[in-house]
């Protein structure tokens, strides 16, 4: 290719980049007198495909007239042009001259805060500008951003994006994509790890996608560590990074929220960024954008469907998306309920509650008339569950409500708090019994048995707390378990009670001596949950290595094994009856399994986001979910 002319004017004069079916080519205009450089991206075709040329070559002008709206603008590649020669496409960009954010970006250096804040105004204002014109870049990373060396500005490019997409459209062989449905071709999901949010990864990207990379930079300049060397929260899927940096509060928030794993946490615009960092977008920039109306017009994906070819073509990285609808509106505050007649089998989706934050915990009387949420948003809802009304709400909690248990008469209510208190509340009043500070790390688990007498808590830090609710004394068991303990689950006779850790064990416990009965060694990773049968011959247990076993809780022999998540387990419980286990986690979807046969019955869908917490009562057999996308949904039989 050096030295070839295209189109009788771009002269390649050096390779950028080779590999796959896109090639990147440093040329020169030779049609000019002073010959700018440019950069020329050739998209290559394989034989299998050449049928498909005029399709590709009309989606190519369309995306390629949308992407020219950023022509005028100047902090991103002008498109100079695009054409198809002996069926090869090229993209001719404009060569930006600077060095890339990388070199700005070592191992093991942070950067100031006011630092951090700057480099995010500067980005902040380009991602405002691109997404009101209906486009996201979705591979926002150090290396797409050039420090331009005339004036020092950062540039946002791609030079990797158009190679993904290419590469995955021609490797089809023109056949349907496995995600192709309702007649609509899925989007190719690219991005780079570290800096990509999880509906990104799923093909679905949205225009906070960008602003999840953004937050992503900000964390590796804050604490000088790759994006992929910061930890996660495994339940939640938020990063843990502050205690790597020196931040102000803040900034903290702001960032939080930039990269929040759900999307509907996240920040929805770069302008509310913006304005949270309380600066203003400059007059320029503000001249040149487009009046926002009150419908703007959508920008519809563009897919080749004709041939059964299921593409998304992206150029020079950046995407094109619909508007999205105008937000759905908040819930009432009296969280009222609603009917609904989507069934499944035996279970039907009768109401559907609401909290401001995903809700961590549920827990329902014996008689199945009251039932509690607790969520991240601090507050424990009590509800009538026959008509859905909201009796009151309990506050008191410095930090998400992790679990919730209920004396069997609905009177007494224990709750769990990563803010290390178990609080005690006399439901029918609705006033607080007492605060337990036994625990110097975040409850995850509380059971309670079903006369109120006795309380069992389990903490982060792998001990156990049997409490005589009575006197208010509590017996100790120190490092219980190597790591977070998870779940609890007391025996029906009482007897007993089962934990799940972090360290991959079960085990079972003596509850008048807190002595240990047997540990039971099997997960390959985390027991997130375990639930007792009702008539107690039977212990299941949910780990993130996505398996359900059924154990013999006497003597520690499994009996069955429940295949069939593709994801981390989160939650299980009993029917009333036994027969049946509901499972759900990571996957919104609940799955529902014959205990006798271990096989899959039923699934049930409705949330759109992690289940957290499945509970039934023992008389009407409702099932209870609750889930990270802040709903809660009572099932019917």
């Amino acid at each position: 290719m050096l030295g070839k002319v295209l189109r009788g004017r771009y002269q390649i004069i050096d390779t950028l980049s080779s590999g796959g079916f896109c090639q990147t080519y440093l040329a020169k205009d030779i049609s000019v007198a002073d010959n700018p450089a440019c950069v020329i991206k050739q998209l290559k075709l394989v034989p299998s495909f050449t049928n498909y040329l005029p399709t590709l070559d009309r989606l190519l002008e369309r995306e390629a007239e949308a992407l020219k709206k950023l022509g005028s603008y100047d902090r991103v590649p002008q498109l100079l042009a695009h054409f198809e020669e002996d069926k090869e496409f090229y993209l001719v960009q404009e060569l930006i001259v600077g060095h890339p954010l990388t070199e700005e970006l070592h191992p093991g250096v942070r950067w100031s805060e006011s630092q951090v804040t700057e480099l995010l105004q500067e980005v902040l204002e380009i991602l405002e500008y691109i997404h009101r014109q209906g486009l996201i870049h979705r591979d926002i990373k150090p290396s797409n951003l050039i420090r331009r060396e005339q004036d020092n500005k950062l540039i946002l490019i791609d030079f990797g994006a158009v190679k993904q997409a290419w590469t995955q459209v021609i490797t089809t062989g023109g056949k349907t994509s496995t995600n192709y449905a309702f007649g609509i071709a899925a989007t190719i999901a690219i991005g780079t790890v570290g800096y990509t949010p999880p509906e990104q990864e799923r093909g679905s990207p949205r225009p906070n996608s960008d602003i999840y990379a953004l937050g992503a930079i900000a964390i590796q300049a804050l604490t000088g560590l790759d994006p992929t060397q910061i930890l996660e929260d495994h339940d939640t899927g938020e990063m843990l990074w502050q205690h790597h940096a020196k931040v102000s509060d803040r900034l903290a928030t702001i960032i939080n929220n930039m990269v929040r794993y759900h999307f509907k946490e996240r920040y929805q615009s770069a302008t509310e960024v913006i304005q949270a960092l309380q600066v203003k977008a400059p007059p320029s920039l503000i001249q040149v954008l487009p009046p926002v109306k009150t419908k703007p017009k959508n920008l519809q994906l563009l897919t080749v469907l004709a041939v059964g070819l299921a593409m998304s073509l992206t150029i020079g990285g950046y995407y094109l998306f619909k508007s999205p609808p105008a937000p759905a509106p908040a819930p009432s505050k009296q969280y009222n309920l609603f009917k609904t007649t989507s069934k499944v089998k035996n279970l039907t989706l009768a109401k559907i509650l609401s909290h401001s934050q995903p809700v961590w915990a549920t827990a329902i009387s014996a008689n199945g008339q009251v039932l509690a949420s607790g969520s991240q948003d601090r507050t424990i809802k009590v509800w009538n569950v026959a008509t859905g009304q909201l009796q009151r709400t309990l506050t008191g909690h410095k930090d998400t409500i992790r679990s919730l248990a209920m004396s069997a008469d609905g009177r007494i209510l224990a709750s769990g708090s990563g803010d290390t208190k178990i609080k005690l509340w006399n439901l029918p009043e609705g006033k607080l019994i007492s605060t337990f500070s036994g625990h110097s790390s975040p409850v995850w688990s509380v059971a309670i048995d079903p006369d109120g007498k006795t309380l069992i808590s389990a903490s982060e830090d792998g001990s156990i707390n049997i409490w005589n609710l009575r006197t208010g004394a509590a017996k100790t068991i120190e490092s219980a378990h190597s790591s977070r303990i998870f779940s609890i689950a007391l025996s029906p006779d009482k007897q007993t009670f089962a934990t799940g850790s972090r360290d991959k064990t079960i085990k079972l416990w003596n509850l008048s001596t807190g002595k240990l009965i047997r540990t039971i060694n099997k997960h390959t990773d985390a027991v997130r949950t375990v639930a007792y049968s009702p008539d107690g011959t039977q212990l299941a247990s949910g780990s993130w290595d996505k398996t359900i076993y059924i154990w013999n809780p006497n003597t520690g022999k499994l009996l069955q094994t429940l295949p069939g998540h593709s994801d981390r387990i989160v939650t299980v419980v009993f029917s009333n009856d036994g027969q049946q286990l509901a499972s759900s986690g990571i996957e919104p979807t609940i799955k529902l399994w014959d205990i006798k046969s271990g096989k899959l019955q039923h699934k049930l869908s409705g949330h759109s986001d992690w289940v957290l917490a499945l509970t039934t009562d023992s008389s009407s057999n409702n099932l209870i979910s609750s889930s990270k996308d802040h709903t809660i949904k009572i099932w019917q039989r």
